[in-house]
């Protein structure tokens, strides 16, 4: 289970900061706060900032480096995508995001296994814009 814990700690994080945070410049700062709820253990995750371009939401899905978001398709303020991770553990899934006036929340649902065992995963996420930055 603590193996567990991890591996959906570091999956629900690591893409929040994932691109670098920089001085005030014409793009997007998000706080972005991402909760973890995997085999029925809730775990919160603390804010973090995400720099993204201007108007981009797309790198604000919260996923590691080896999972690729498609499918994804926005229709007025509600935008649902797939998502395939690879590598050791592989996982799979779905989510949708809703954005407003500097602000989004979404929902993450994958499953896959670990060392073989059946796992699903459900990150809840949501950001609020903080401010100026440059991305990378």
């Amino acid at each position: 289970m603590i193996k567990h814990t991890l591996i959906a700690s570091a999956i629900g994080l690591a893409a929040l900061v994932s691109v670098p945070v920089l001085a005030q410049g014409a793009d997007d700062l998000w706080e972005v706060t991402a909760n973890i709820t995997m085999d029925g253990m809730r775990m919160p995750g603390a804010p973090t900032r995400v720099c993204a371009r201007k108007g981009n939401t797309d790198n604000l899905v919260p996923v590691e480096d080896d999972c690729r978001v498609s499918d994804r398709k926005t229709m007025g303020n509600r935008t649902t995508y797939r998502v395939v991770c690879t590598g050791k553990d592989p996982m799979s899934g779905s989510g949708e995001m809703t954005t407003g006036p500097g602000t989004y929340r979404g929902m993450l649902k994958l499953s896959g296994k670990v060392d073989g065992d059946p796992v699903t995963m459900t990150t809840e996420y949501s950001g609020k814009r903080v401010g100026g930055c440059t991305a990378k």
